[in-house]
């Protein structure tokens, strides 16, 4: 029987490169697909079961406007009760904070140049310990309150084309 040559060096090193190189895609892969189900499962969370303070009529939210004026994003000194407050002019995705078991979701929106479209898209989502936190709403105007069980540390994030928006996290 005979044997078959030794292949030289420079092909030893192109086979162990080549089998290095399956190695690192197949991690890679892999860890796409384990990622790629966490952002699956934020894409489509289920909804927040609360008590809606707003009157909708078909894709419309109809409300009154709230009574005072919107707090610029920064605001200095937070009312009592409220855990998280943020306002703005486009998205934003919040910094981490903690609220309790039991918490409220209030939240208003303008989206007045969006009026001849029949209104813009407002979004709010969680992440972290509420990624269970999910309201949209397509409306001119609207405003609502949602109660939520289960607390913990995470973030909300604020998804709009609207003109102004008020998001807070307060105690019950």
């Amino acid at each position: 029987m005979q044997e078959l040559p030794r292949p030289p060096w420079y092909r030893q090193v192109w086979m162990l490169n080549l089998a290095i190189a399956v190695v690192v895609v197949a991690a890679l892969v892999a860890a796409t697909v384990v990622l790629g189900s966490r952002w699956d499962r934020r894409a489509n969370p289920t909804m927040v079961k609360g008590i809606p303070s707003a009157t909708t009529q078909g894709d419309r939210t109809e409300t009154t406007q709230p009574a005072t004026t919107l707090a610029p994003r920064t605001t200095a000194k937070a009312e009592p009760g409220v855990l998280w407050q943020k306002s703005g002019r486009e998205g934003l995705y919040g910094g981490l904070f903690e609220v309790p078991n039991r918490w409220r979701l209030v939240w208003s929106f303008n989206c007045q140049s969006f009026a001849k479209y029949g209104g813009g898209n407002f979004k709010i989502s969680g992440e972290g310990k509420l990624d269970g936190v999910s309201v949209q709403r397509f409306a001119v105007k609207g405003s609502g309150s949602e109660r939520v069980a289960g607390g913990g540390r995470g973030r909300l994030v604020i998804e709009t084309v609207c003109d102004r928006w008020t998001v807070k996290a307060m105690t019950p």
